[in-house]
């Protein structure tokens, strides 16, 4: 006998990164949202204790945190005379598995695209001459600039707690970041790593040598950025 639910306004097909933002800016409006994802919930003191959560093995060999191919069998060609067959190992295309996707696994690292990057066609002819791309090269602007993108950037960094030093604040370089970075509209939400950074050794030792030394680009503590 089928259990009938509660009615809802908004049903999300699975509970990754872009679906809990969606999830947080529709259920902030005063919606009733249901996510629905095809693996399991998972807790960090019971599925990720510190006495296993090493396990190299476990994540690394045995993909612990990841699409089986019983749930999901995607398939790889090389090109369209081949016969598309079954990609039996991930290798580092990691498709997640439970609530919160590729969210629970990723690196955390949020780097942004440089502005030359969404002109990449335009930029190259600019700088090395309109003979320099070939002929049946695909590279193409993208046809949106890093400008228009910027508040989006900026608003998923503050969402997700972003630590780092900002290198181009309005355009204005600043020490200790990225100088070759886009400009900025504020600096990063958690800024952490900049003390970091001038205490180790390495970044002391980067600066007495003439070089500028800048953090990576991590993903912090969500809950300590939004709840004090």
């Amino acid at each position: 006998m089928t259990t009938k639910l509660p009615p809802t306004d908004v049903v999300i097909i699975g509970l990754g990164w872009t679906g809990a933002i969606v999830a947080k800016s529709m259920t902030d409006a005063g919606l009733r949202v249901v996510a629905i994802e095809r693996g399991p919930w998972r807790d960090t003191p019971t599925d990720f204790p510190p006495n296993y959560a090493p396990d190299e093995l476990r994540y690394a060999v045995r993909h612990d945190l990841f699409v089986r191919p019983a749930q999901t069998t995607l398939t790889c060609r090389n090109n369209p005379s081949q016969t598309a067959l079954p990609i039996r190992t991930w290798g580092s295309f990691l498709l997640p598995n439970g609530v919160g996707g590729a969210g629970v696994h990723w690196n955390a690292q949020t780097w942004r695209f440089l502005p030359t990057d969404f002109v990449l066609k335009t930029h190259l002819t600019q700088r090395y001459g309109a003979k320099f791309l070939p002929e049946d090269i695909t590279i193409q602007d993208w046809g949106v600039t890093y400008d228009e993108l910027e508040p989006h950037y900026d608003t998923f960094e503050y969402l997700c707690g972003t630590s780092g030093i900002a290198g181009n604040l309005k355009g204005q370089k600043q020490p200790f970041g990225n100088p070759w970075e886009g400009p900025r509209s504020r600096p990063y939400p958690d800024a952490g790593a900049k003390a970091a950074l001038r205490t180790c050794a390495m970044g002391r030792g980067s600066e007495r040598n003439g070089l500028q030394p800048l953090p990576a680009t991590l993903r912090q503590s969500v809950a300590r950025l939004h709840e004090p």
